[in-house]
């Protein structure tokens, strides 16, 4: 499957609560790491993406962020409030204009891995039957979820059950294993001490 025929998704509504400020607007590389994952999504041939912002005042901030972008980038505000990353994740899919794959990555994992995103790709369009989710083990981002599973995650969220794992599970799934150095891609940075030291160490690489 082509890069382009994916949709980037990048979820950026939660609270932050761990790190105690916005996860989305830390800086890395000298930019947003909103604005920093958004470039790398774009650097892998995705021409849309969707920000679940969780709020329209959220939203009206990280167009700010994201403006002169090469890409489409749309924003979409939570239809289920205060329900964590299944909400941004069901407003994503529901936000994208016609059926097909979107790319999903939470706004505090830096690290996009190419060979991985290509592996899923193909994994999608081979499978005998069209999966609903393409990811690694415990893994559920940096995946591929299909819009058939806004449906899904609706019945969960009008019934209160924001559980990411009993989800996964009861998805159509393709699961890949990750290869040599492609385990980087699941580096976020949901705490302070985690933040500096992936900081520290990019800056050791430099």
């Amino acid at each position: 499957m082509e890069a382009e025929a994916i949709t980037g998704i990048i979820l950026a509504g939660g609270r932050s609560a761990r790190m105690g400020s916005n996860k989305a607007l830390l800086p890395v590389d000298g930019k947003p790491l909103l604005r920093h994952l958004a470039e790398r999504m774009l650097a892998l041939g995705v021409r849309r993406i969707i920000v679940a912002c969780g709020t329209e005042e959220r939203g009206r901030e990280y167009r700010t962020l994201l403006q002169g972008l090469h890409g489409t980038v749309g924003l979409t505000a939570d239809r289920f409030p205060d329900c964590g990353p299944l909400a941004g994740l069901h407003a994503a899919l529901s936000a994208m204009p016609e059926p097909g794959y979107g790319f999903a990555m939470a706004c505090d994992m830096p690290v996009i891995s190419e060979t991985l995103f290509a592996r899923m790709g193909r994994a999608a369009e081979e499978s005998a039957s069209r999966p609903q989710l393409v990811r690694t083990a415990l893994q559920p981002f940096h995946a591929l979820y299909h819009t058939s599973a806004a449906e899904e995650l609706e019945r969960r969220l009008e019934r209160g059950d924001l559980r990411v794992m009993p989800l996964l599970n009861a998805l159509l799934t393709v699961e890949l294993e990750p290869a040599a150095g492609e385990e980087e891609a699941f580096i976020n940075l949901n705490t302070p001490e985690l933040y500096e030291r992936y900081v520290h160490l990019r800056g050791n690489r430099d």
